[in-house]
Formats: C-alpha cells, sequence, structure tokens
C-alpha cells in the first residue's frame, strides 16, 4: 500500500490496515491470517510520523524441536522516516540516541506494507520455542524428547573424538 506524500492533510492520516498473508515479508515465518493495525500517519515538514498499533498471528518454527506454533504479536509501532535526501553528505558525523530510531525513505511516497513486515521482523523471538519445556530433538535418534523420554545413551561417545580423548588424558 503507497501512501502518497502529498495526500497527507496537515491533521494527520488515520487508516486502519491489513496485511494479507500473501504480502511479501521475509523472515522465518508464516502469515497465515491477515494482520490487522490502526495508525496515524503525519508529516512534520520533510519528516513523517508513523504512530499506531500492529496486529496478528504468525506461525513459526521452534529452535528446539522444528515444530510449528502459533505466535500472537501486539506491536507498538512509533517511527521517524525522513528523506534519504536529508542524510546524503560526504562528511562522517557520529549518530545520536535520537538517529537510532529514525528510517529513511525515497521518493515521495511510503511502502507501508515494507514498513509492516520490518515491524513483524523485529517483533519476532530471537530464539522461538513452542514452550519453554522443550526438550527439543535427540542428537543420536532424533525424536522429540517432549513426548517421550528416549532410551539413548547420553553418554555414547564418537569414536572419531578417540584421539584427542587420549590425548587430554595423557595431559
Amino acid at each position: 500500500m503507497l501512501i502518497r506524500l502529498d495526500e497527507i492533510p496537515p491533521e494527520g492520516l488515520k487508516m486502519e490496515v491489513r496485511l494479507e498473508p500473501e504480502t511479501e515479508a521475509s523472515g522465518p515465518f508464516r502469515i497465515e491470517e491477515p494482520f490487522a493495525g490502526s495508525f496515524t500517519i503525519r508529516k512534520l515538514g520533510p519528516e513523517v510520523l508513523v504512530r499506531g498499533t500492529l496486529r496478528g498471528d504468525l506461525v513459526l518454527e521452534c529452535s528446539r524441536c522444528l515444530n510449528e506454533f502459533h505466535h500472537g504479536i501486539q506491536e507498538e509501532i512509533d517511527l521517524q522516516l525522513r528523506p534519504v535526501s536529508l542524510m546524503e553528505s560526504s562528511e562522517e558525523r557520529e549518530l545520536a540516541n535520537d538517529d537510532l530510531d529514525v528510517e529513511f525513505f525515497r521518493g515521495d511516497a511510503l511502502d507501508l506494507n515494507h514498513i509492516l513486515a520490518e515491524q513483524i521482523s523485529l517483533a519476532l523471538p530471537m530464539k522461538p520455542l513452542c514452550s519453554e519445556e522443550c526438550g527439543g530433538l535427540c542428537p543420536l535418534c532424533g525424536g522429540e524428547r517432549k513426548e517421550a523420554a528416549c532410551s539413548c545413551d547420553e553418554e555414547s561417545f564418537d569414536p572419531r573424538w578417540e584421539a584427542l580423548r587420549s590425548l587430554k588424558d595423557k595431559i
């Protein structure tokens, strides 16, 4: 969804959006149901402020057992967007804390779908888990540890490491 900057009124633009499952959102997730959001978009000189809430459900893959699970997201969004032309300079400058919350855009329109897909990616957990108690997969037999305790010998030793083990015993 493109929003032309010259179409944003001085009092701001209020909008309800739906991010459909087929929207291009890159990342280790799948969108099955549409995301819903309500936003206010204001123009302050050359800058644009986007504030609102994004809600939806993602399908992620557990980092331990590799099973898919649903993960709900409700994210408050507060973005400050600046035209790239304000940053184009040959001189170096140190970033201030306020600069870390700024994104940049080119042209005279904002791609809201791209911005929302990026915010979804940023809201993902670093290590997605289906549950804190997930035991993952057994490294020997590949069975799921959360369904049943596996009978594999955890102390089994890979014979390829025997030379290093004997070296350790000598030291």
